[in-house]
């Protein structure tokens, strides 16, 4: 995108922080946070990455343009943090000291900390929810949180239509809330050849991502499944329960390999893609997936996999829960070449839409109608 010399000078007046839990991480929300934090910083922003806990340098890429800084030294601030009162004024110096014009929450628990330490500043406030209104609901923190939200922040970003509704539902404030999708995370990739015999999943090994659901589907057709092998690239505190898990089975054909920076390669290596999820919130692991010309099974949990897969067009969206029927869909999908390409083209031509230029602009131009 090329700026116009008054639209570089606007842009270059507004100072934008995104703050972060753990930069460190390797999550969905820390990726697409630094990727559209990269974006604005490429179109002129002056763009600070802050992290609330410093764990180390970030997982993923970052701009040289964007600054990254951290909050809190779990060392020496870990008690102090339990304040309460010395992490918002710890953040509240932090903001005045850099006269930031925007702070961007990359997840809206971090709003129980900003909207006090914003109270009276001049920086506008955008809180950005990365899963969905049920989720924001299953703790104390974010319950209250959400409620800071909707009383003091500028705006709430969510990820999907669905989410949007559940939250009119509950009476939030209609001129608050914003849809903004995911962007695809590989721009101009090439296609998987998809000559492997793999199905593939990644993602964090946790209970959300429910892992130990795909399992259980993978030992209803593993007999059935010929040289196919089911590949888990992720790392996570599950790990070892859901290796017992496969032995439990007696499965041979199960692969797991550690969270990697380079997650591409694992893509290119696979001809089917397959998410149990729980929940979501706008599942980046499905954007690889279509922008790798991937087909889809999935769940149609809560939220986003039914705003990506249209079922039989790229993929087959499956009933939360019905194992049964993801494991024949599964295994059809397997062994239909023909039904593989089809989903494959429709996918390729999905993804467009979910361009990083055509979503970095919707957050410029809410960034922008800020003031």
């Amino acid at each position: 995108m090329v700026l116009s010399n008054r639209d570089y000078e606007e842009t270059m007046t507004k100072k934008i922080c995104f703050l972060n839990g753990v930069i460190a991480h390797s999550g969905g929300t820390e990726r697409v946070g630094i990727m559209i934090a990269n974006a604005l910083a490429q179109r002129g922003y002056d763009v600070t990455i802050l992290s609330f806990w410093d764990y180390g340098q970030p997982f993923f890429p970052v701009d040289e343009r964007v600054k990254v800084d951290y909050l809190l030294k779990p060392s020496s601030e870990g008690k102090l943090y339990r304040t309460f009162v010395y992490p918002v004024w710890k953040l509240r110096r932090y903001i005045k000291s850099h006269s930031f014009d925007v702070l961007i929450d990359i997840d809206s628990a971090l709003a129980y900390w900003t909207t006090w330490a914003l109270r009276g500043l001049s920086c506008h406030h955008i809180v950005w929810d990365h899963f969905n209104y049920v989720h924001a609901q299953s703790e104390r923190k974010r319950i209250r949180a959400i409620q800071l939200t909707k009383r003091y922040a500028d705006k709430l970003v969510l990820l999907t239509q669905q989410d949007r509704r559940m939250y009119l539902d509950a009476e939030f404030p209609e001129e608050k809330l914003q849809v903004i999708n995911n962007p695809s995370p590989f721009e101009d990739a090439t296609p998987s050849p998809r000559t492997e015999h793999t199905v593939l999943a990644v993602g964090r090994l946790t209970e959300q991502k429910g892992f130990d659901r795909l399992i259980a589907v993978w030992s209803r057709i593993e007999d059935r499944a010929g040289d196919w092998q089911l590949v888990i690239v992720g790392s996570g505190e599950l790990e070892s329960g859901l290796k017992q898990q496969v032995s439990d089975f007696g499965l041979g054909n199960v692969r797991f390999v550690p969270a990697t920076s380079d997650i591409e390669q694992w893509y290119d290596k696979a001809s089917i893609y397959a998410m149990t999820s729980r929940f979501e919130g706008f599942p980046m692991v499905l954007l690889e997936a279509m922008a790798k010309g991937l087909p889809i099974v999935a769940y149609d949990c809560l939220t986003g996999p039914s705003e990506l897969v249209d079922d039989d067009v790229n993929g087959h969206l499956v009933q939360d829960g019905d194992e049964e029927r993801f494991a024949e869909n599964l295994l059809s999908l397997m062994w239909n070449r023909q039904l593989q390409d089809r989903y494959s083209y429709s996918a390729l031509r999905l993804i467009e839409d979910f361009s990083v230029d055509a979503i970095a602009s919707q957050w410029e131009e809410l960034i922008n109608g800020l003031g």
